[in-house]
């Protein structure tokens, strides 16, 4: 024992003569050592310059008691000072609906081939965020929907956007009077894409904001009188973001039979959401001036209608597809077009109905003829000020600006009924009525601001009643 402290005595006190003579020789040896650090890489608990900050403006509206009540089947919820209309959500057919969905993303993986990225982007509804504790027992847990669905997908990647969502809540991310997000919720979601994705991402800063407009969206025709007048005397603001980048939107119908390029945006103070590539339900190619071979092709339902615009710094193409608006085979695109990255946008609604079958049509039904690509090849204008990218008119009340000539021009009715009308009927020339500040009782299906008078029109879905 006498041998074993003695050997440890040697060893300290030969520790402490070299720690001495190195504290000697400190002064001779200090440029030496900067030297050497500065070819160290030294971890840092700082975040590095491309790591993406997430923090937003957050608020526990989950455990806040708050004024609430019914109108029709909404929850009317006062917060923050203003009524906020909710669809209480609730798992339609059950977890047939999640299993098929993963099961056809796990299809087109399989069948695009391994050089295909494929991902997997559901939204969830208002409720998940905003809905009061007294009435979160009749709702369906959607983060536990999403983690469900997402535990089945095989080579398939999953983009969680709900953490990021609820990180925002308090900011401008869903319409308190709409079913839908705002376009600022889309730049949040969009961002956790790109992340995933690998592509690059242009800033919130990067955008030319519009002035905030008065919007009121397509819940308010589902309410009670009370509840209507709630949501109408309390509008949303919609604010679209413009690329400061150029890009050109080519426009084709159901087939994929080019019809025109024509303007992304066109604003109309009566329908605004649909202000956003003619109401969404054409088939799109966005050509950008992003400097890779990374071309997107967007599947989605209204939720994805305000995305694309955020990618166009991100793919050197885009295309986009409603998935229940559609009559070409998905496959055949992704191979035809050399579609690189296959992202589905949906909300949780539509991935927990029957409407989710659409996406095995989709994907097996035969294309009419020879697929191709008939829009003409242009290069993408230097400046933003391009034929497809409206500078918007933030001081009159003007509608539609000035049509850019169309070869065709469609009006979008409810359950994506879409018919060729004549230019000389167009929505330009026919916005003739007078607006007062006194709204009647009824209103347009797409809603409109608290301060317009519009009749309720029953060509597109409606019956005699009002009922769709």
């Amino acid at each position: 024992m006498k041998n074993i402290f003695e050997r440890a005595a040697a060893l300290a006190l030969s520790a402490a003569i070299m720690f001495s003579a190195a504290g000697c020789s400190r002064e001779s040896t200090d440029s030496v050592s900067s030297a050497a650090l500065e070819t160290i890489d030294i971890p840092s608990s700082e975040p590095q310059p491309t790591e993406i900050l997430d923090v937003g403006e957050h608020k526990d509206y989950d455990k806040q008691d708050t004024e609430c009540y019914y109108s029709g089947e909404l929850l009317i919820a006062k917060q923050d000072g203003k009524p906020r209309a909710m669809e209480l959500f609730s798992m339609n057919i059950g977890e047939g609906c999640l299993e098929f969905y993963a099961n056809e993303l796990n299809k087109i993986k399989e069948e695009a081939g391994t050089k295909v990225n494929v991902y997997s982007m559901i939204v969830p509804t208002a409720c998940e965020l905003y809905c009061p504790p007294k009435y979160q027992d009749q709702i369906d847990d959607q983060e536990n929907i999403l983690q469900t669905l997402n535990d089945m997908l095989v080579n398939v990647t999953p983009v969680n956007v709900l953490d990021t969502l609820k990180n925002h809540n308090a900011e401008n991310i869903y319409f308190r009077s709409d079913s839908r997000w705002t376009p600022l919720g889309a730049y949040y979601a969009g961002r956790i894409f790109a992340k995933e994705a690998g592509v690059e991402y242009a800033d919130i800063s990067e955008y030319s904001p519009s002035s905030p407009k008065e919007y009121v969206g397509d819940l308010s025709y589902m309410c009670m009188p009370d509840g209507d007048e709630d949501l109408r005397k309390n509008p949303d603001e919609f604010i679209f973001y413009k690329p400061r980048t150029s890009f050109v939107t080519n426009y084709y119908d159901d087939e994929f039979e080019f019809l025109s390029a024509d303007k992304y945006y066109e604003e109309n103070k009566d329908s605004l959401y649909e202000g956003y590539c003619k109401g969404g339900f054409y088939c799109l190619r966005l050509d950008t001036k992003a400097k890779n071979d990374r071309r997107l092709l967007i599947v989605k339902d209204d939720f994805g209608t305000v995305m694309p615009a955020f990618l166009t710094g991100s793919f050197s193409q885009i295309y986009v597809v409603e998935y229940d608006y559609l009559s070409a085979n998905l496959v055949e695109m992704i191979s035809e077009f050399g579609v690189t990255d296959v992202l589905y946008l949906m909300n949780t609604y539509t991935v927990t109905d029957s409407s989710v079958y659409t996406l095995e049509t989709i994907r097996t039904q035969a294309t009419n003829g020879t697929l191709k690509d008939d829009a003409p090849d242009t290069d993408v204008p230097d400046s933003s000020d391009s034929d497809t990218d409206t500078d918007f008119d933030t001081e009159s009340d003007e509608g539609y600006g000035e049509p850019n000539e169309p070869e065709y021009i469609y009006g979008v009715g409810i359950n994506n009924q879409i018919g060729i009308v004549e230019p000389s009927s167009s929505p330009i020339e026919e916005q003739t009525e007078e607006y007062t500040a006194e709204p009647q009782d009824n209103y347009s299906e797409d809603g409109g601001s608290a301060d317009y008078e519009y009749e309720y029109s029953y060509e597109d879905g409606a019956d005699e009643d009002g009922e769709w």
